[in-house]
């Protein structure tokens, strides 16, 4: 049996080995550095923060907000689909009256929740409107003294799907919804 004579490591051989290794770690780095400035793109600043000191920042996704429009895209929805249909419906519309707020109100802090609650950047109570009224985040306190039965809050859901639907929403982002809605049941039932 033979075996072949080994041949002694070069020096020339380790300078060209080490300068390979080096510029495949500098090749490494900038994919990283590439990919890390890919994602700083996605970042935005903006002007609300909770901290006075620092802005915020928000990150942009595929939440079923974003893939909503956002407040807006979500806004447009209730506006021109869902609050026309819900205000159709003589049980639904009942509980519209003698309330301080306009339908234009109601509309704008349910966009605003649903942003918030679906991934978008809204704020989740506490703003502001035009008209002066102030979005609230409690659904006992903004439903209090209402007494919507349970089966008229399913058929709200229900008028909202149907009207997503309509819209062109997605299956799966009408499901997002619905439990959104789902999950603020019992805050607004029978209070």
């Amino acid at each position: 049996m033979m075996f072949a004579q080994s041949r002694p490591v070069s020096p020339e051989w380790v300078k060209y080995f080490a300068i390979a290794l080096i510029c495949a770690l500098v090749a490494i780095d900038g994919i990283g550095s590439v990919m890390a400035d890919q994602v700083k793109t996605n970042v935005q600043r903006t002007e609300a923060s909770d901290s006075a000191n620092e802005p915020r920042l928000v990150i942009r996704s595929d939440s079923v907000a974003a893939r909503l429009g956002g407040y807006y895209g979500i806004l447009a929805f209730l506006e021109n689909y869902a609050l026309p249909a819900l205000l159709s419906d003589r049980e639904i519309a009942s509980f519209f009256g003698n309330l301080t707020e306009t339908p234009a109100d109601i509309s704008q802090c349910l966009a605003m929740m649903l942003d918030h609650d679906l991934g978008g950047s809204s704020r989740h109570d506490g703003t502001l409107l035009d008209t002066g009224h102030k979005c609230r985040g409690s659904m006992p306190k903004i439903h209090k003294g209402r007494n919507i039965p349970d089966r008229t809050i399913t058929k709200f859901i229900q008028i909202i799907g149907q009207q997503a639907e309509l819209a062109g929403i997605s299956e799966a982002d009408i499901k997002a919804v619905a439990k959104v809605l789902e999950q603020k049941r019992a805050g607004v039932r029978n209070k």
